[in-house]
């Protein structure tokens, strides 16, 4: 054999909107809807089993009862776990449930809730494009997940830290919320007007002020607020719930809407996690498919062997290799439908290959070479 027939190749998953045939995600804007044409605006309340009257807090309590209920490591539907999980992603957001409460899922898959960069504190006056109003930068997390994780499919709980505006100066920065933090240099404007001297003249720029880096507020070291240090948000840790799919490329993307960092004046972002597989010590991913180095001695590649694998989810694999039959290096063996669930089509499976590490002895007795030159080959 001169080569492995693998499941899927792992290139192409790079870029953010490609993942080379794994699905990416929606986005695109969203127009209303014709008076006369009806909208769908209930079923995702249906799938938490809750009333569009709904509290955040009662939003949240349902999910976690119903992804526990429909969790596929408890038996539940994959199908229908996802569709929870969805409902949460849009309902637990403010903006999109508004949009999705006008124009239906297809305002949101036509870009009402796409998401657009922004930034956190150094880029305030930064603009979004295609918004008209700003949000912070979405950050990227990375998840490691060994190899067995995928071959099973596993909820992860993955702690991230994001600003939230303060709550005790409401995101003023200041002691006093009502206090006159107008920077003086640049009267609030976040700019200054300066002459520079280009050899035969004068021209006017404008830059940003140094005082206020730009923002067009100062708070003095006295009056800033004691939680926030004058910072007008303050870290808080959140745990995010990532689902590990079965068989999930490493690059794949899982996006937590609003989970960004929260800064006054601004939208939060998104905190996108991307999946990162860890090297394992016995297997080599490709794709779909699986790839098994195994050590035997010579004798084991002349008379034959019993070798027993064990797999991801723990269980024993028996190979055998009758006497007679001669494994030469670079043999390869395959285990049909025992490698990795394939993405997305948990119910179909990839190969095992086996390759054949021949170790060979350093010397022979001269007693050993004189049975062996007695054998006829």
């Amino acid at each position: 054999m001169n080569g492995f027939p693998f499941g899927f190749e792992e290139s192409g998953m790079g870029d953010d909107d490609d993942f080379g045939g794994f699905g990416g995600f929606g986005g695109g804007f969203s127009r209303k809807k014709e008076a006369d044409t009806p909208v769908d605006t209930k079923k995702l309340y249906h799938d938490l089993e809750i009333e569009k009257t709904a509290t955040a807090e009662e939003i949240r309590k349902a999910y976690k009862k119903m992804a526990y209920k429909h969790h596929p490591d408890r038996g539940g539907d994959q199908t229908k776990f996802q569709e929870v999980q969805h409902a949460y992603e849009v309902l637990s957001d403010e903006s999109k449930r508004k949009v999705y409460d006008v124009y239906g899922e297809e305002g949101l898959k036509e870009g009402r809730g796409k998401q657009f960069e922004g930034s956190i504190f150094d880029l305030l006056h930064g603009k979004n494009k295609g918004s008209t109003k700003k949000k912070s930068k979405s950050v990227l997390h990375t998840l490691e997940v060994s190899l067995e994780e995928i071959y099973i499919g596993k909820t992860i709980d993955y702690d991230i830290s994001r600003y939230r505006t303060c709550l005790i100066c409401k995101g003023s920065g200041s002691k006093d919320t009502k206090a006159n933090t107008r920077c003086m240099d640049c009267h609030g404007k976040g700019i200054k007007i300066v002459a520079r001297n280009i050899g035969y003249g004068y021209i006017q720029q404008s830059v940003e002020c140094s005082n206020c880096k730009g923002e067009g507020r100062v708070i003095k070291d006295a009056d800033k607020c004691e939680e926030c240090k004058g910072e007008r948000a303050t870290k808080v840790k959140k745990t995010l719930n990532v689902y590990v799919e079965k068989g999930s490329p490493s690059g794949k993307k899982h996006i937590f809407s609003g989970e960004s960092d929260e800064v006054p004046g601004l939208e939060p972002g998104d905190a996108i996690v991307e999946i990162s597989i860890k090297n394992h010590k016995r297997f080599q991913r490709k794709g779909a498919d699986l790839i098994y180095t195994a050590d035997i001695s010579l004798l084991e590649a002349l008379t034959g062997f019993n070798l027993i694998i064990q797999h991801l989810d723990g269980r024993h694999i028996s190979v055998k290799n009758v006497p007679g039959e001669i494994i030469k290096p670079g043999v390869i063996k395959t285990v049909k439908e025992c490698g990795l669930p394939f993405f997305e089509s948990p119910f179909k499976y990839g190969n095992l290959y086996i390759n054949f590490n021949v170790d060979f002895p350093d010397k022979l007795e001269k007693s050993q070479a004189e049975l062996l030159l007695n054998v006829s080959l």
